[in-house]
């Protein structure tokens, strides 16, 4: 090997070098910035009480159904529970009598299967579940499309080294775009960058929050209906159409209530509303029949079950709901829900002990229209 070619191969390696600093560099700050904000972490470091204020809310990892059972069975154990999909994430502490520990678990439950699989593995029993039912796990045609069932949808999750890449990748061009405030970064206390950056996540007792709606509402893909009126266009996104109601899921309902029953928990369900707008959209197309015959086929499961019972909020219409009221077409927020609520206290008194008073749910409400918070302009 001469002189020159001993100098090219110095040369080479000096460059080389400099360039696996400089990928060092830049993967380790991004690394350095992800776990900060909580992205890349153990998910056990997660399964802990939220200060009050803070918030979790990750960007690059759906752990959510995962997170809502184990912070329900290890750290919260409530008393009364709120179970279900996003579409009872709404319903907040504050209406809870303080008595009674309470928790969200929205977004544990993507299908009705799912059910009974949360109570089955829970080591301590509820006195009573508020949980949704949604309209669509009893339609054939979104069961068939997007409704997938595993029995390990809880097993706590392992991190996978592979996924560190990605989120290296999604955490420069989410940089790059603005969407990532690095000062918020390291000044926050929040968990997750959605949390951090966006002000989205789960609260302390386990409800959603949406800072970013509620700051720009006009701003958000659903605002005034626009996103959902599209899925009902195409029949698509939970929006499938249907003449009828499939019963053959409403043995995994049945399942359900009878471990409820077998553990003495109180089960109040409910199909939750749709904007009164998005309603009359759908019921003008005439193609979700499903859903006028739904009531009636479940209610006969829950009157098998003793301290058992079904109430339809599909059409709250009637009700003076108003559309601005609504986070988007088909999930309320909480005025809806605290409304709801009070119906159902007024129609089973054995309800009461578990919630505050009306005068307290009229404060509350009072508290919610001071904020003037509407979301949409119809």
């Amino acid at each position: 090997m001469n002189k020159q070619e001993r100098y090219d191969i110095r040369r080479f390696g000096a460059r080389l070098a400099v360039f696996l600093l400089m990928v060092s560099a830049i993967i380790g700050f991004a690394c350095i910035c992800l776990y900060q904000a909580g992205e890349i972490r153990a998910f056990s470091s997660y399964i802990h009480p939220l200060q009050q204020g803070q918030l979790f809310g990750l960007a690059y990892s759906n752990y959510d159904k995962t997170y809502k059972f184990h912070m329900t069975d290890e750290v919260e154990r409530p008393q009364v529970l709120a179970l279900g999909s996003s579409r009872i994430m709404q319903v907040k502490r504050s209406v809870v009598n303080p008595d009674y520990s309470f928790y969200n678990a929205g977004g544990a439950i993507q299908n009705v299967r799912e059910l009974a699989l949360f109570v089955s593995k829970l080591h301590d029993s509820p006195q009573l579940i508020l949980v949704n039912v949604d309209q669509w796990w009893f339609n054939r045609a979104y069961i068939d499309e997007d409704q997938p069932y595993s029995a390990s949808v809880y097993d706590e999750p392992e991190w996978d080294a592979s996924k560190l890449g990605r989120c290296v990748c999604d955490f420069y061009l989410d940089l790059s775009r603005g969407k990532i405030d690095l000062a918020k970064v390291f000044g926050s206390h929040h968990i997750g960058l959605n949390a951090i950056c966006n002000e989205n996540g789960f609260a302390a007792d386990g409800s959603r929050y949406q800072g970013d709606m509620i700051m720009a509402p006009e701003a958000q893909e659903d605002y005034n209906f626009k996103h959902v009126l599209g899925r009902i266009r195409h029949g698509n996104q939970r929006f499938q159409y249907g003449d009828k109601p499939d019963g053959s899921l409403t043995g995994a309902l049945d399942d359900f209530l009878s471990q409820c029953a077998a553990r003495q928990i109180k089960v109040v369900a409910f199909l939750p509303p749709f904007a009164p707008y998005v309603y009359e959209k759908m019921m003008a197309m005439g193609r979700y029949g499903y859903m006028a015959l739904l009531y009636d086929m479940l209610r006969p499961v829950f009157e098998r079950h003793e301290g058992c019972s079904l109430y339809d909020f599909t059409d709250v219409t009637d009700t003076g709901a108003h559309n601005y009221d609504f986070d988007d077409g088909f999930h309320g927020s909480e005025i809806i829900y605290n409304g709801m609520i009070r119906q159902m206290v007024r129609q089973d008194s054995t309800l009461a002990p578990f919630f505050v008073s009306e005068q307290e749910m009229d404060r509350l409400d009072s508290v919610y229209v001071s904020k003037n918070i509407h979301y949409h302009s119809l």
